[in-house]
């Protein structure tokens, strides 16, 4: 999933091939009016050695910029030369049209998008409630914060939170406090700034009217709601769902600061069969067992069908905004659907949990 991020938010690549090379280098240098920098990428010898000779320069270069990297071999890989900070747009040049495979998803084929390097950036990641989506997007924003000048969280629980945020976001650049004034300035603020909307899981809010209108900048929305996936910018949906079992397994010995070894992988395996591989479950049941002497892997579903209550109420204290516990992670999901619906999932917790199909 991070990788997925890392990728959508990553520089925009387009290639363009011809099997000659002069025709390359000639249309490059009619069609390109902006900032150009070229680099002899014939080899990964010749394109370490050009971007070392280039380095000072890279320090002061501009996002209008574009690099083109030219003559490329088809083993070239991007990502062993170039930082994720990195965002000006590269162009790459080859005789190879296997080269193409490297283009940004979002990326014209064989022409140079229209400032590419300005293009606005939407992704929503869409899930139930507990699945980790808040993390990843903390995770995302630890690892890749040099690739934003600014980066402001909102949080869109409801209206009244997110309108409280962009209160403080405008008294802290002192435009009106407006929504609207905060949009203005979004659109004004050229840097590559990242917006994260999270939690807007309310559908009587409607979150277009607190988007910027504007060719730039980057958003992250993190919802329940299946319609939110509609305001993705094109190729940059990323499907978001529960941890595979062996992600949860190796989680839930994580947050028990256990080690991993052939003895703990059977009682892992069924701690994470019983929590459904629920990122929030998993997690919370890591650090229950690290906090309570008396429980451990081995008997923690024991301690589990115990202490239910508890357990399913305890509280994570982890450094970030999430606040949920396990129960009222479920109670939000269930406060959400309709009365029918809560009436049905009421009955069904009276059956045994064996034979029902998800």
């Amino acid at each position: 999933m991070l990788s997925k991020l890392a990728k959508v938010f990553s520089a925009p690549v387009v290639t363009i091939f011809n099997p000659d090379p002069d025709k390359l280098a000639r249309f490059v240098r009619y069609f390109s009016k902006r900032p150009t920098i070229y680099i002899d990428a014939t080899s990964e010898e010749a394109l370490t050695n050009a971007l070392a000779e280039n380095a000072q320069d890279f320090e002061s270069i501009c996002s209008d910029t574009i690099l083109v990297l030219e003559n490329a071999h088809a083993s070239l890989k991007l990502d062993d030369h170039f930082p994720v900070c990195f965002q000006c747009p590269i162009l790459v040049t080859s005789t190879d049209s296997t080269l193409s495979n490297i283009a940004s998803s979002f990326a014209h084929a064989f022409r140079l998008p229209t400032n590419s390097s300005n293009k606005s950036r939407i992704v929503s990641l869409v899930a139930s409630g507990g699945t980790g989506k808040t993390q990843t997007v903390s995770k995302f924003i630890q690892d890749n914060s040099c690739r934003f000048a600014y980066i402001w969280f909102f949080d869109a629980t409801s209206k009244e939170t997110l309108t409280s945020d962009f209160k403080e976001l405008a008294r802290a650049v002192g435009v009106g406090d407006r929504i609207k004034d905060v949009c203005n300035f979004l659109a004004q603020t050229h840097q590559n700034w990242m917006c994260i909307f999270d939690s807007a899981d309310d559908e009587q809010l409607y979150l277009k009217d607190y988007l910027p209108i504007c060719a730039h900048g980057n958003i992250i929305i993190t919802s329940r709601l299946v319609r939110t996936s509609e305001m993705d910018s094109p190729g940059c949906h990323i499907g978001f769902s529960d941890l595979n079992k062996d992600d949860a397994m190796e989680l839930l010995l994580k947050c028990a600061h256990e080690e991993s070894h052939e003895k703990t992988q059977n009682v892992t395996s069924k701690i994470v069969e019983a929590l459904g591989c629920q990122a929030l479950a998993v997690s919370t049941a890591g650090a229950y067992i690290h906090t309570n002497a008396t429980c451990t892997l081995e008997n923690y579903l024991t301690c589990f069908n115990n202490k239910r209550r508890d357990i399913l109420n305890y509280r994570l204290r982890a450094l970030d905004n999430y606040q949920r516990t396990v129960f009222s992670a479920f109670q939000l999901s269930f406060e959400k659907l309709s009365l029918p619906s809560q009436g049905l999932i009421q009955m069904c917790a009276y059956l045994h949990p064996t034979a029902i199909p998800l």
